[in-house]
C-alpha cells in the first residue's frame, strides 16, 4: 500500500510495498511531490527515472519470497541536487558491485533488459549503498539540479577526465 508522508516542500516522504501495485500507486504520488518541487524538466525526469528502475529492480529481483517486502523512499531537494534514498527489507544488494552490460555485437543479439543500473549511473552525480544493522538495504542516489553540470561530468567520464 503506498502512502504519502506529510512533509515540508523541498521533502516528499513515500512509504509502499514491493509489488507492481504498490509501485503504481507510490509512482503516482512521487509525480504528485515532484510537481511542488522547483525542478527542470531534466531534473524531474531523472527523479522519476531513477525512482522507476530503482523499484522495478526489487520488485523483480529483490523482494523476499514471503512477498511481504516493504519501500521507503525520502527525496529531500537540496541547493545543487535532488537526494533520493530508498530503504528496502528485500534481500541484500548492493548495485555498485554490478558492471555495466557489455554492449551488443549489434541489434539481432542484442539482449532486453540489464540496463536499468546503467541508466540509474547515466543520470545520476552520486550512488551509496550501505545495508543497515537493522537488515535493510540503503541506497541514496543523487541527482543534480544543474543540468549544464551534469552533462559536463557526463563528458568528463566518457573521456576519461
Amino acid at each position: 500500500m503506498a502512502g504519502a508522508t506529510p512533509q515540508p516542500p523541498d521533502r516528499i516522504a513515500l512509504s509502499l510495498a514491493a509489488t507492481r501495485e504498490g509501485f503504481a500507486g507510490s509512482f503516482d504520488e512521487l509525480r504528485r511531490g515532484l510537481d511542488a518541487l522547483p525542478l527542470d524538466a531534466r531534473a524531474r525526469f531523472s527523479a522519476e527515472l531513477v525512482f522507476e528502475e530503482v523499484v522495478a529492480n526489487l520488485v523483480r529481483h529483490g523482494a523476499r519470497p514471503d512477498g511481504q517486502t516493504t519501500l521507503s523512499l525520502d527525496v529531500e531537494l537540496r541547493d545543487h541536487d535532488v537526494q533520493l534514498t530508498f530503504q528496502d527489507d528485500g534481500v541484500p544488494f548492493d548495485p555498485r558491485d554490478r558492471p555495466d552490460p557489455a554492449p551488443p555485437r549489434d541489434l539481432e543479439h542484442a539482449e532486453t533488459g540489464g540496463r536499468g543500473l546503467m541508466l540509474i549511473r547515466s543520470v545520476s552525480t552520486a550512488l551509496e549503498y550501505t545495508r543497515t544493522p537493522e537488515g535493510r538495504n540503503r541506497l541514496t542516489v543523487t541527482v543534480s539540479r544543474d543540468a549544464t553540470a551534469r552533462v559536463r561530468m557526463s563528458d568528463g567520464a566518457r573521456s576519461g577526465a
